[in-house]
């Protein structure tokens, strides 16, 4: 009896042991109820390890749902709504009216206009050939006064410079010669005919008299022509016979015409050759720009036609086609076009190098604006449209384009206000705007 209750004891102490291994193991098949609402305690012990750990990843995966929450969830909601709003205010420039008028910004309405289409062309200012004259000295000498300067203004017959020549001292001698053999020959022949008609003197000696009156005449005519052409004028040749005759080699040479002294090439004791040029002359209030103009392209120019001229300084202006060359030069394979500009301020140079674009005709657009409103910003080109806060930057599709003017084929509407002058500084301040909003980004 004693054996049996010894190995009872001994069953359940290893039923026991083997009940307490199974429950640390967690290897119970089929979890009871019980089980799962709640477990022992070292289940619980084993499952605290690992919901710790789970906590742990589940706290590092929170705090990274936490924060991509916050970008992008309910914090990039709010983070969204305030780039949505700042794009919003990204493309408006806040100016009030005075700051408008202060800064001299031209607003106009954008509509229906001609787009013409244009030449594109180069070319160089040069003198109005109408309006320049070349000064030379006629006669060899010495130059002995230069009193204009290069750059000068000068009147129609202002004195340019005086030469000492010995040429002219004796055309001035032939003509007084002249004069006086003509006076003589006169009187001569007035006594003939008063003897003629008193019977007293010969018919022969009347024709004789009379011969040698008109070749003194035609002597007379020559010397004073001679020096007219040597540039004396009336009344230098009336005043001769009572000139020194130490003056009797001084010659003026006199400005042809008004204007401005462009080149001057007289030094004082230089000795000067009859055909040397020593001054020229040019009238400056209109220039010409010569436009070669390449075959193709000839057709399209015509006299009268408007050409658009920039200037190096970035100055533009308006002028006229007046000439169209006829032929073409081979070795250019461009014709010579001519227009002519006004200048009344001087900004046109003879010698500067301008660009231009002569208007060949136009056909109708229904949304235009002047050229001077478009402006390049982030790679696309955009305009200024006037609203109440100011302006608001406005991406636009340009079609036909000249000089002057561009049609609008998308991003506009008949009569939208739009800045067309000093556009740069709304471009300035609409591009400053961009990067500040980049940078808070």
């Amino acid at each position: 009896m004693k054996k049996i209750v010894i190995g009872v004891s001994v069953l359940a102490l290893m039923a026991a042991g083997i009940g307490y291994w199974s429950l640390n193991q967690g290897s119970s098949p089929i979890p009871t109820a019980s089980t799962q609402e709640a477990p022992a305690a070292g289940d619980n012990h084993e499952h605290g390890e690992e919901d710790e750990h789970a906590h742990e990843e589940g706290g590092a995966n929170d705090s990274h749902g936490s924060a991509g929450e916050d970008a992008h969830g309910h914090g990039d909601e709010h983070g969204h709504e305030d780039a949505h709003g700042h794009e919003d205010e990204e493309g408006a420039i806040h100016l009030t009216e005075a700051q408008i008028g202060r800064s001299n910004i031209k607003v106009v309405e954008a509509g229906p206009s001609e787009v013409s289409t244009e030449v594109q062309v180069m070319g160089t200012i040069v003198p109005d050939a109408d309006r320049m004259a070349h000064v030379t000295t006629r006669v060899p000498g010495v130059v002995a006064e230069v009193l204009k300067r290069l750059g000068d203004q000068v009147a129609a017959g202002d004195v340019l410079a005086v030469l000492d020549s010995r040429d002219l001292a004796e055309a001035k001698a032939d003509y007084l010669a002249a004069l006086r053999q003509e006076a003589l020959a006169s009187t001569t022949l007035k006594r003939e005919e008063d003897l003629r008609r008193k019977k007293v003197s010969a018919e022969q000696d009347y024709l004789d008299a009379s011969t040698a009156a008109e070749t003194s005449r035609i002597a007379l005519d020559v010397a004073r022509q001679r020096l007219a052409t040597l540039g004396l004028t009336d009344a230098e040749l009336e005043a001769l016979p009572k000139q020194d005759p130490r003056a009797m080699s001084r010659l003026e040479v006199r400005a042809p015409m008004s204007g401005r002294v462009t080149e001057r090439n007289a030094v004082r004791g230089e000795l000067v050759s009859a055909e040397k040029e020593i001054f020229t002359v040019a009238d400056l209030s209109t220039v010409w720009v010569n436009l070669p103009v390449y075959a193709s392209d000839i057709p399209q120019v015509r006299e009268g036609q408007v050409v658009t001229v920039k200037g190096p300084a970035g100055q533009t202006a308006q002028g006229k086609v007046i000439f169209t060359g006829p032929t073409i030069d081979p070795q250019t394979g461009a014709a010579r076009v001519v227009a002519s500009l006004e200048n009344p301020d001087g900004t046109w140079r003879p010698g500067d190098f301008v660009s231009g674009a002569i208007a060949s005709g136009g056909e109708p657009a229904d949304v235009a604006v002047p050229a001077s409103a478009l402006q390049t910003l982030n790679g696309e080109i955009v305009v200024f449209v006037r609203n109440e806060e100011g302006f608001e930057t406005r991406v636009v599709e340009v079609g036909r384009r000249s000089s002057s003017t561009a049609e609008i084929v998308f991003g506009l509407f008949p009569g939208d206000p739009v800045a067309s002058g000093n556009t740069f500084l709304l471009k300035a301040e609409a591009s400053r705007g961009a990067a500040e909003h980049s940078h808070s980004h």
